[in-house]
């Protein structure tokens, strides 16, 4: 007796050892060690206290083989043990046919319920996970809402945007590439965020990993993202393309205004898919309409270069109210930026105003007197234009002002400040130009005036256009950056005084 109780609790040890480790191998071989460890058992305990035994001690069998196997697993078993019990003789006299049903009914419980709970356990885990997307996408929307309300830059509203999509803490794309729309309603390249090539993206993802970054990292790593995807970058801001014939699956896309999967061997037939494969090395990707007001700006392209993992279409579900409240903040900054320039612009020529050069003066006056720099200004104004007005009227007095504004700008440095000051005035500011360059920039101005065929500039007086140009520089101190503009005109008078069509230099009380 002693034998058998130790014998028993060494199979129990066993059983349990052999349960504990099935766990590390696949679910096919845990399930098949489990059932010949169920066997295993019954049937040494009918050895150690008799086969009689076997018809209450084979439900563990039907138990294992009902949740390893569910239905089939239950059936399966509950009909070999009935038929081995049944031949070895082991069923109590007529008891066969009952014991046989009940264990069929036992195996069909027991799995039934193994189903029901797989299926609520998967059920869970299903929602799970969808509860953790959308709280994901929430927390991106929410992280790039208060984002996009943080600047008016269009740049950086496109930046943040990208970055929601690709950043492994956003959407998680590899890659996403935005064209907007031109006013000829051709598409130009703007901005790319994700590698140009896989091995790059390896790189970069270990670089995010060991940095251990957020959304919001990302969002504020702006310069840095540029500067890691250069090569990106300036390829898409070379790549532009129109709509037409050769761009059947684009057009279909941009008439339905929906988001649409490109698979890797769609779209050969379209010429701008053809050549954005070839660029950037795409395979599937997809395309997103930007849509504000239910009119297209833009296109943004989408792959997983790096990971391949296919674009489902809940993942462009996820992205439409990104997009949606991106293009709007587009569309208001772009608003902003032209209510900006219309404040600082001339409306007639396109040049800055008074108000711009009132604001910027300041500036560059501390700026000389903080490098210890010369900074000059030219005072313009256009020779007898009362008297062109009057002979040819306003409508052509404008055309000279526009005509004129162009002359200056192509004779002066692209980081000089040409300004319409009022009427027929103009002012040139020319940073860190002493007086002897900056009257040599007046000359050039002059002389293209007087050489350019303006419209009835033969009515003038002196049988052209012309104008009179007055200098004034501060270096050194000699002046009062204050009084710069002060000077220049009356530098400007005296060009006048004498004999106009002239350039005059104020110096110290003089002209010259």
């Amino acid at each position: 007796m002693a034998m058998s109780i130790v014998l028993f609790v060494f199979i129990l040890a066993g059983f349990f050892c052999l349960n504990v480790v099935r766990f590390l191998f696949s679910e096919h071989v845990n399930r098949s060690i489990l059932m010949v460890a169920a066997i295993a058992f019954t049937g040494i305990n009918s050895y150690l206290v008799g086969v009689h035994h076997l018809p209450w001690m084979a439900l563990l069998v039907l138990f294992v083989a009902a949740i390893s196997y569910e239905w089939v697993g239950g059936t399966v078993a509950a009909l070999t043990i009935s038929v081995a019990l049944y031949k070895a003789g082991v069923f109590p006299e007529g008891w066969a046919a009952g014991i046989s049903t009940s264990y069929f009914l036992f195996a069909f419980t027991v799995a039934g319920l193994t189903n029901y709970l797989a299926v609520s356990r998967a059920r869970f885990h299903q929602w799970q996970k969808q509860f953790y997307l959308q709280s994901k996408n929430l927390h991106v929307l929410r992280e790039v809402s208060i984002a996009l309300q943080s600047t008016l830059n269009i740049d950086k509203l496109l930046h943040i945007f990208l970055t929601s999509l690709t950043a492994g803490y956003g959407l998680g794309f590899n890659r996403a590439l935005l064209f907007l729309k031109n006013n000829d309603s051709s598409y130009s390249g703007r901005i790319g965020i994700g590698p140009i090539s896989v091995e790059r993206g390896h790189k970069i993802w270990e670089n995010v990993v060991i940095n251990k970054f957020t959304l919001k990292d990302f969002i504020q790593l702006q310069d840095k993202a540029v500067l890691d995807d250069h090569e990106l970058n300036a390829k898409i801001r070379t790549f532009t393309f129109a709509i037409d014939d050769d761009n059947e699956l684009l057009q279909k896309i941009i008439e339905n205004k929906e988001p649409y999967i490109i698979d890797e061997h769609e779209g050969a037939k379209d010429k701008t898919i053809t050549s954005l494969r070839d660029t950037f090395s795409m395979k599937q990707l997809a395309v997103l309409p930007l849509l504000s007001r239910g009119n297209i700006i833009g296109l943004i392209f989408i792959d997983n270069i790096v990971n391949q993992k296919p674009i489902l279409h809940q993942d462009l579900d996820n992205i439409t109210p990104l997009a949606t409240q991106t293009a709007m903040a587009i569309e208001n900054a772009a608003l902003y930026e032209k209510m900006e320039e219309m404040a600082i612009k001339d409306g007639l020529t396109g040049l800055y105003n008074k108000r711009f050069l009132d604001r910027m003066l300041p500036h560059l006056t501390d700026s000389a007197l903080t490098n210890d720099e010369p900074l000059s200004a030219l005072v313009l104004d256009i020779d007898y234009f009362k008297v062109y007005n009057d002979t040819n009227g306003h409508l052509q007095g404008n055309e000279v002002l526009t005509q004129l504004a162009d002359i200056i700008t192509a004779q002066v440095d692209q980081e000089d400040i040409v300004c319409r000051f009022g009427g027929e005035e103009f002012v040139v500011l020319l940073p860190k130009q002493g007086a002897e360059q900056a009257k040599q920039t007046g000359e050039r101005i002059c002389q293209a005036v007087r050489h350019h065929r303006f419209p009835a500039g033969d009515t003038q007086p002196k049988g052209k256009v012309t104008v009179s140009i007055g200098v004034a520089t501060y270096a050194n101190g000699n002046i009062g950056v204050d009084s710069l503009l002060s000077f220049a005109d009356d530098a400007l008078y005296a060009a006048k005084h004498n004999g106009k069509d002239q350039v005059y230099s104020y110096k110290g009380g003089s002209h010259i």
